[in-house]
Formats: C-alpha cells, sequence, structure tokens
C-alpha cells in the first residue's frame, strides 16, 4: 500500500534563490552528504521532460543502480518541481517540490508518494531520513516529517 511522504522545512533566504538551488542536482548531492552517494550527475538544472539515470547508494550498502528520474514538471514561477521516479523495488516515488514565500524567507514542502511493495514502510523511513538530512545540511529550521497511508 502506498504511503505520503511529507517533509518540510523553513529557510530565512529568498525563496528564488532557494529554488533555483533546489533545481540543481550537484546541490541535492552535497545536501545528502553522510547519507546517499549519487553517481553520473547531470550538469545544470533540472530540465522539464527529461528523464535521468543515476546510481544511488545510501549509507554505502543500498545500491540502487540505473535509477531513473523523469522531470515531468519545472514551474518556475509557482517554485514547483513535479517528477516521477523509479528504480529497483521502487515502483513509485512520485515527488512534488515547492518553495513557498513566507514573512521570513520561505518554506520548502517535499511531497513523496511512495510504492515499493512490501518494503513501502521501511523505504518510507529512509526517505524522511534523506530529506530531514538534506534539510539540516541546507541549514533548514523547524523540519518536520510526516507519513500516511494511502
Amino acid at each position: 500500500m502506498p504511503r505520503e511522504l511529507t517533509v518540510t522545512a523553513e529557510y530565512p533566504r529568498d525563496p528564488d534563490t532557494v529554488f533555483a538551488e533546489a533545481l540543481n542536482f550537484a546541490e541535492m548531492a552535497e545536501a545528502t552528504r553522510g547519507v546517499a552517494v549519487y553517481r553520473d550527475l547531470p550538469d545544470g538544472p533540472l530540465e522539464q521532460g527529461r528523464t535521468y539515470t543515476l546510481n544511488v547508494t545510501v549509507w554505502g550498502i543500498m545500491k540502487n543502480p540505473n535509477y531513473q528520474v523523469h522531470v515531468e514538471r519545472v514551474d518556475r514561477a509557482a517554485r514547483r518541481v513535479q517528477s516521477r521516479e523509479m528504480g529497483w523495488m521502487i515502483d513509485q516515488w512520485d515527488h512534488t517540490l515547492s518553495i513557498e514565500p513566507t514573512e521570513t524567507g520561505c518554506r520548502w514542502t517535499d511531497r513523496i508518494v511512495i510504492d515499493c511493495r512490501w518494503a513501502t514502510g521501511y523505504m518510507t523511513w529512509v526517505a524522511s531520513v534523506i530529506y530531514r538530512t538534506r534539510h539540516r545540511n541546507r541549514n533548514g529550521m523547524r523540519i518536520t516529517s510526516r507519513s500516511v497511508r494511502l
């Protein structure tokens, strides 16, 4: 049964600047340091309509070769990205990243619908660790995470 994971963090920074950084694979890989290693990252920002193939290793042991990231939508005006991802044992990883202005900067929200068959609960926990780590490494504040069964 799929789950939806929502992770939010607040940043005392300009939302357009934060969004521009969020579109960069190298920034994402750097923010995930200590948890995951990404290989074969493309240069430049995410492009709508493109499919990227990455090699991901989590905690040095969970290997996910040929991980597919299809960028369905990049809406710069709304500061929103939607991707559909899949890989070994990951049947569904639908990710919506959005950045909204706040009085003190911006709020970054990641919503991920995850279906990994019998391992969905475990992979949702792994995703929560990864996304919270990214926000901590980016100096995010008031980081929250919650998941619900769909």
